[in-house]
């Protein structure tokens, strides 16, 4: 029978094995956040916790961010499968099933949900975070992080949508000097473009953040730069904001939702999705920007955008968190137990929707099974 390190009976944890399987806990069901069939908020139930196979990782949630994307696919505008959400967070590796992996048992670790080669998988066609346990299948490993020791669990929901704007940042750098740049959405993404963007990209000066309902002086082809994180149902009117404040010549980012068709006729002859696909999880593709004169206005635009980022920049954003807790604590509006998230949920994705938090967390270790 394989040993188990001291240090991991110190923590009060049952230690089982099977064969090479090494588990720090004999449950066989948990608490999970279940989505119901078509659209609505997730309802609590237990569900059957997974087996590690060899390769896998089955991992204890800490606490579990909720991100636009989560919102919209509760709403029924997208219609990604898990039946379980959760991308963003923060979890303990509990079990593996062989002995080369037995260094990661006890492990706080991250899950970079874009891997570089596809889709993203975890919460969107695999059952995510929101749930105590879940699985990280053998073919994502190379997505698991190590978290810093000193990263609160609270401020790491915010470490993949960190990731990504430093990301958009890089890719900025390499495509011009931007100056004076407007951000179109005011949810998470927005809220950590206003605090990052001029460390991740040195030439910015100014950062502007507006929602889609909020035209007032931006209609003049003041900005170099626009940047788009709005949710899918609002990209049309977060382009016409964006196409009337861009000046001419100036770069179009494309951060958030698209349209379902990945066109847009104010932007004749561009793949919108293809754009924004070319860097993805961290690879930046070539050429880095489209080039079109938009049919309002007739200005020459260059487009460029990306999806997800690296393992690397995910760990960089975990230590710019860990460094400057009080500057990113503010954006987490509400960190609750999984009963009093249901309800928010429920508010959130009702309809009219009622959503007065920028940042939602998911506190699992306020409820023990």
């Amino acid at each position: 029978m394989l040993a188990i390190s001291p240090k991991w009976r110190m923590r009060g944890e049952a230690s089982m094995f099977s064969g090479d399987r090494i588990s720090l806990t004999g449950s066989k069901s948990h608490l999970a956040l279940v989505r119901p069939s078509g659209m609505g908020a997730p309802r609590l139930e237990q569900v059957r916790t997974p087996v590690a196979l060899p390769g896998d990782f089955v991992c204890r949630t800490l606490i579990a961010g909720v991100c636009g994307t989560d919102l919209q696919i509760l709403r029924g505008v997208r219609d990604d499968p898990a039946r379980i959400l959760g991308h963003e967070g923060v979890a303990v590796v509990e079990e593996v099933a062989a002995k080369a992996d037995q260094r990661w048992l006890g492990a706080t670790i991250a899950v970079n949900p874009t891997p570089d080669w596809g889709t993203a998988e975890l919460g969107h066609t695999l059952d995510g975070m929101m749930q105590q346990r879940f699985l990280v299948p053998a073919r994502l490993r190379s997505l698991v992080v190590s978290s810093p020791a000193e990263l609160a669990a609270d401020l790491a929901i915010l470490a993949e949508p960190l990731a990504s704007v430093l990301t958009c940042g890089g890719i900025l750098k390499r495509v011009a000097e931007p100056i004076r740049v407007l951000v179109v959405g005011r949810g998470t993404i927005g809220q950590l473009l206003r605090i990052a963007l001029k460390t991740a990209c040195a030439s910015v000066r100014d950062v502007v953040v507006i929602g889609t309902k909020e035209t007032a002086g931006t209609e003049n082809g003041a900005f170099d730069t626009v940047i788009l994180c709005s949710s899918r149902q609002d990209v049309a009117a977060a382009l016409s904001i964006g196409l009337g404040a861009l000046c001419d010549g100036g770069i179009l980012h494309l951060f958030g939702g698209l349209p379902s068709e990945g066109r847009d006729p104010r932007l004749p002859g561009v793949n919108l999705s293809e754009v924004r696909g070319r860097n993805t999880g961290g690879r930046v593709g070539l050429p880095l920007t489209a080039q079109c004169q938009t049919t309002i206005g007739h200005k020459r635009v260059a487009i460029t955008g990306h999806r997800g980022s690296s393992n690397a920049m995910l760990t960089q954003a975990m230590l710019d968190l860990s460094a400057r807790p009080n500057t990113y604590r503010p954006l987490l509006t509400i960190v609750t137990n999984p009963e009093e998230a249901v309800r928010t949920l429920r508010d959130a994705v009702g309809y009219p929707p009622v959503r007065s938090w920028t940042k939602l967390g998911i506190d699992f270790r306020r409820w023990r099974t």
